[in-house]
């Protein structure tokens, strides 16, 4: 009897939680100043002093420990004895995503606060796609031993997140009283077959990348994963975030890789408005910019299956759950970002 009062609490709170944040959402700067900027260091700041001493992932071994939990318990479930169990786990669950890291998804989004137009000129898209295509050609000029060659990384994939770790670290876009680090995910296989090159874990903090995908992307997308860890939750901030920092630092090798990563974005958006135009971007690279975007294209070719598509479809929906209209789409919406910050520095 007890318990069984307790669980109805459980979900009265629930309720009254789901109720607060369909209120606060309409308050996104009492979220910026009291959630972002009291709350949200402290927890941060916690997990990492927890999670961030182990090399290892805990977050992965806890999703792991969750799983095998749910389906050994499928052996004596009930849905009349156990549905009202179940709910109020999910519940709980839902809180604790979104009171440790998810309330981010309701700050109001970077673009708004800069106000930028809806719509981008094509003299805007190939200016900032020029800007990028030289800044990368130069870098490739000083890091590959001819421009028909790719620029090789002898790094191990665990240098690679320290070197990310500490380039996001040190980085002014970095805010006050948080820090982030990569690590490697245990499942790195899995991930590739899901078609995701990294994740943040909202209940650890821990900024997980899947090392198998080629080295200069996972650069970025450590860089991606750390943005998250320091409260940028939609995908075009921390692509931005991830390419503002790794184009601004003194290290050639990850200037290189988030100067890369920006050309994609830019050429993938031209490409889409005029092909014409985006081959004309491509052309005026070295070969060996164009040979890291076929490794990259055959990575993900290998592990293409009939499941990537039930994956992307269900993280499309939980991205629009979250605020992200745009869905899957929202990782490009990082080009309008980038053409404002290009068009504003050239005038």
């Amino acid at each position: 009897m007890i318990w069984r009062t307790h669980r109805w609490m459980l979900l009265l709170g629930v309720v009254l939680f789901i109720v607060a944040l369909s209120i606060i959402k309409h308050y996104p700067t009492w979220i910026e100043e009291y959630y972002a900027g009291v709350f949200y260091p402290q927890v941060s700041n916690v997990n990492q002093w927890l999670w961030s001493r182990f090399d290892f992932s805990i977050g992965d071994l806890g999703y792991c420990t969750v799983l095998l939990f749910g389906l050994w318990s499928l052996r004596t479930f009930l849905f009349k004895k156990h549905f009202i169990h179940v709910l109020t786990l999910l519940g709980l669950t839902m809180v604790l995503f979104y009171t440790s890291w998810g309330i981010h998804y309701l700050k109001t989004p970077l673009r708004e606060q800069r106000q930028l137009p809806k719509t981008l000129s094509e003299a805007q898209l190939i200016q900032s796609t020029t800007y990028y295509a030289q800044q990368l050609t130069t870098l490739h000029n000083k890091l590959a031993v001819s421009p028909d060659e790719k620029v090789l990384v002898d790094a191990t994939p665990k240098k690679i997140l320290q070197l990310a770790t500490e380039v996001m670290g040190t980085s002014t876009l970095r805010p006050q009283n948080i820090k982030g680090k990569a690590k490697a995910t245990l499942f790195p296989t899995l991930l590739s077959y899901m078609g995701f090159g990294g994740y943040v874990n909202p209940f650890t903090h821990e900024a997980q990348v899947n090392t198998l995908q080629p080295k200069l992307k996972i650069i970025t997308t450590a860089c991606h994963e750390i943005a998250h860890q320091w409260g940028y939750s939609a995908e075009d901030e921390a692509n931005y975030i991830s390419i503002k920092a790794s184009t601004n630092t003194k290290n050639l090798l990850v200037a290189y890789a988030g100067n890369m990563l920006a050309f994609q974005y830019l050429t993938n958006a031209l490409y889409r408005h005029d092909a014409a135009l985006a081959q004309k971007q491509y052309a005026a690279v070295p070969k060996g910019v164009l040979a890291h975007f076929k490794e990259v294209s055959d990575f993900w070719q290998q592990y293409q299956n009939p499941f990537e598509v039930v994956f992307e479809k269900s993280y499309d929906q939980y991205l629009k759950a979250n605020h992200q209209q745009g869905g899957i789409k929202s990782y490009s919406l990082v080009v309008d970002l980038l053409v404002d910050d290009v068009v504003n520095q050239e005038q």
